[in-house]
């Protein structure tokens, strides 16, 4: 079997598209020993040949990927005896283990992985990192994770290093609503949402400026109050579009001595000095839009991939959009993600048009807002990258 796997790999035709085929029949049909002898064949070449060797690194992408969609504990018990990744350095291991924990989540059940994974913890891509980001893809795909003994201690163990992924609690919150798959949802559903107009992000008609709103808020004079603190946490959903691709972000706060009603919201954000929409330009369109909505928006634009580079996958997906929303809500750095979710849903949320110049408008824009609890304080995200 080994003799026929590098006669494959040493054939004058091209590897991936020979093996491509070869995975899926092998994987497909149960052959999950001749699985791990390629995972075995492609580290040891990929040791020997160093940086030329990212031929072998797609192969093993492929393979975990057959193996990570057929559930099975067999099959996931050969995905684990598998190399998490053949590509040198810290970040290159990491983003595969985040992208198996991803990929297992979806495809396998909880009854196959607690105990391969949990229980018997073979193989060298079961670290601890893998499992910590599996047992919070799992939350995100609605698995009631409390109910397993052995993912519920695992997950005490986290909070008990200070993993970083331990202020997440290990349910879907009930301002997460909108991640629960529905019950007659197609086998396709997902939550994320796709590159799309504001009204399609925002689910509500728009809001529109009356004579009348304008002379209500006439005297209300808000000011920029941004610190860099607060900037950064509420760039967090979106720090990969500018760390690994041609991102922009402004994320900016605004106080006003005089509490602005939900209902006159849209007079004063056509008059706030907002980066995305320089002066003089046509003040945007603006949408209400729902807490859980909002949610949706953020945790998508942190899971997807910008323009160039990787999207951060559900774990630290899910951390990044609760620490962005924090930022919009104001919450203190520390707070529990349980009071940030309060304060997320007290809030009046919007989402706003990405017309102006100051966008790409090619596939990643996103703008929201939150008028926080009590009115007197503006928060405001707007994000944008492009190839």
């Amino acid at each position: 079997m080994t003799q026929r796997i590098r006669e494959l790999l040493d054939s004058d035709f091209p590897a991936a598209s020979a093996l491509g085929e070869e995975i899926h029949h092998r994987v497909s049909s149960g052959d999950f020993e001749w699985a791990r002898l390629l995972g075995a064949e492609l580290a040891r070449r990929a040791a020997r040949e160093g940086e030329d060797a990212s031929e072998h690194a797609f192969l093993l992408d492929r393979l975990q990927t057959a193996l990570a969609t057929t559930a099975g504990q067999q099959s996931l018990r050969a995905l684990l005896c598998l190399p998490s990744s053949l590509r040198a350095g810290t970040s290159a291991r990491t983003r595969a283990e985040r992208r198996l924990a991803h990929l297992v989540a979806l495809g396998h059940r909880p009854a196959d992985i607690v105990p391969v994974v949990y229980g018997e913890r073979l193989g060298t891509a079961a670290s601890d990192e893998f499992r910590a980001c599996l047992l919070h893809e799992l939350v995100l795909v609605g698995v009631a994770v409390l109910q397993y003994p052995l993912l519920r201690s695992f997950g005490e163990a986290l909070v008990a290093e200070g993993h970083p992924l331990a202020p997440l609690p290990l349910r879907l919150l009930p301002a997460e609503r909108a991640l629960l798959r529905p019950t007659h949802a197609p086998h396709d559903w997902t939550w994320a949402l796709p590159p799309a107009a504001v009204e399609r992000h925002s689910d509500q008609p728009e809001l529109r400026v009356s004579p009348e709103m304008r002379r209500r808020t006439a005297a209300v004079d808000p000011a920029d109050i941004t610190v860099p603190e607060v900037a950064e946490a509420m760039s967090a959903a979106v720090r990969h579009w500018l760390d690994e691709s041609n991102g922009m972000v402004a994320a900016q706060e605004f106080w006003s001595a005089s509490a602005v009603s939900p209902d006159d919201f849209a007079a004063v954000f056509e008059r706030l000095p907002l980066t995305a929409w320089p002066t003089g330009e046509t003040r945007t369109r603006l949408h209400p839009a729902t807490s859980d909505r909002v949610l949706r928006v953020l945790l998508t634009a942190a899971v997807r991939s910008p323009a160039y580079g990787n999207g951060m996958f559900g774990a630290y997906g899910r951390l990044a959009a609760w620490r962005s929303l924090g930022g919009m809500v104001g919450a203190a750095p520390d707070a529990p993600i349980d009071h940030t979710a309060m304060l997320v849903e007290q809030a009046h949320w919007f989402i706003a048009d990405a017309s102006s110049d100051w966008f790409h408008q090619v596939a990643w824009d996103l703008a929201v807002a939150a008028l926080r609890p009590g009115g007197q304080e503006i928060a405001v995200l707007a994000a944008t990258d492009t190839d």
